[in-house]
């Protein structure tokens, strides 16, 4: 994981081929390090740790950048003009607006918390989030409950008179300003029309699925329960491993988990402790964005694999998940040997799922 120090080099290294653009830039991270202080960017899923707002913000603002580098092209419309997104005029203009886009698009999710210090509740349109701290010492964050998920999206632009200084809007000029305030009011659809909202969105998906691994290696998430409850199953003999008939085939380092049946047999144990899995769909995602099954290439992560039973060929619906994940150290030695395939067409399962 890079650290912000890192990423804050490499964001000023892409926009310094204007140093004018650089100098904006450095104070305005200044502005927006001010006011998203150590505030975090979710309760519980992505960057929910002390400063993951910040940190977040950089990522997508860094992955915005470097695919803003690789699309730059002439282009000409019927009218004679060259000035758009994707065309080499005005580039570091359009490089800049990108920047501030990426970095600022989760600014609205000040307004779902709540911040308190001295008897003082904190206002995000009033003062930045450090002013607030420095004045009340020791601020106490808490979401709010009644936040509506991706409500916030829309009112990061409520925010920006924090972070833009007329020197920014000066530079961008207008046209570039007008798509700048277009994207923050679009959220994050990835379906926006806007080239600048589509860079934004792919940008804080990327960051998203980096940080799941990290998330997926929480004791109580979701992804390690599962995973705790098939080591415990196979520790107890309740799903057969490379035998006939079993849940769970492992070769090397594939271990592949048989769906439904063994996903089952996992839910109904958590259940006993009053654990409630996500549905199978969901799981299966969460799995595949913490890089854990092994998805096809079109992303589905049930696949086909085929062994040999004792009345012949067989095909079966599983994931493929690294065997020191799903199977304990101790039994490993203890295993038959088996040998499955896996198959390039997509499992049955998988076929109506759109998974993202």
């Amino acid at each position: 994981m890079q650290s912000v120090e890192t990423m804050t080099e490499q964001i000023l290294y892409w926009l310094s081929l204007d140093m004018q653009v650089r100098a904006l830039a450095e104070r305005l991270l200044d502005r927006f390090a001010v006011t998203v202080g150590d505030l975090p960017a979710s309760a519980a899923h992505h960057h929910a740790e002390p400063g993951g707002l910040y940190r977040h913000s950089l990522e997508v603002a860094l992955k915005a950048l470097e695919e803003f580098e690789g699309n730059m092209k002439m282009e000409q419309r019927s009218d004679g003009s060259v000035d758009s997104f994707r065309s080499s005029r005005n580039r570091s203009r359009w490089q800049y607006a990108t920047f501030i886009a990426a970095l600022c698009h989760d600014l609205g999710k000040l307004f779902e918390l709540d911040v308190r210090g001295k008897g003082e509740t904190w206002c995000p349109l009033d003062e930045p989030y450090a002013q607030f701290g420095r004045r009340t010492k020791k601020p106490v964050a808490s979401w709010r409950p009644e936040r509506e998920h991706g409500a916030h999206a829309k009112l990061s632009s409520f925010l920006m008179h924090h972070i833009l200084s007329r020197a920014d809007i000066t530079y961008i000029g207008l046209p570039r300003f007008v798509h700048l305030a277009a994207c923050l009011s679009d959220g994050h659809s990835g379906e926006s029309a806007s080239p600048l909202a589509q860079t934004v969105s792919r940008a804080d998906q990327a960051s998203v699925e980096q940080a799941q691994p990290a998330i997926a290696a929480q004791p109580n998430n979701p992804v390690s329960l599962f995973l705790q409850a098939l080591q415990e199953l196979i520790e107890n003999g309740t799903l057969g491993v490379n035998t006939p008939g079993a849940q769970v085939y492992v070769e090397g380092d594939k271990a592949a988990v048989v769906v439904p049946v063994a996903v089952a047999q996992a839910r109904e144990r958590l259940m006993a402790r009053q654990i409630k899995l996500p549905p199978n769909t969901n799981l299966y995602n969460m799995l595949r964005n913490a890089r854990l099954v092994e998805a096809d290439q079109t992303g589905r992560s049930v696949r086909k694999i085929k062994l040999q039973g004792s009345q012949g060929p067989i095909s079966l619906s599983a994931l493929i998940l690294p065997t020191d994940k799903v199977v304990p150290k101790q039994i490993l030695s203890t295993l038959p040997p088996t040998h499955f395939e896996i198959d390039t067409e997509p499992a049955p399962e998988a076929t109506p799922v759109v998974e993202g």
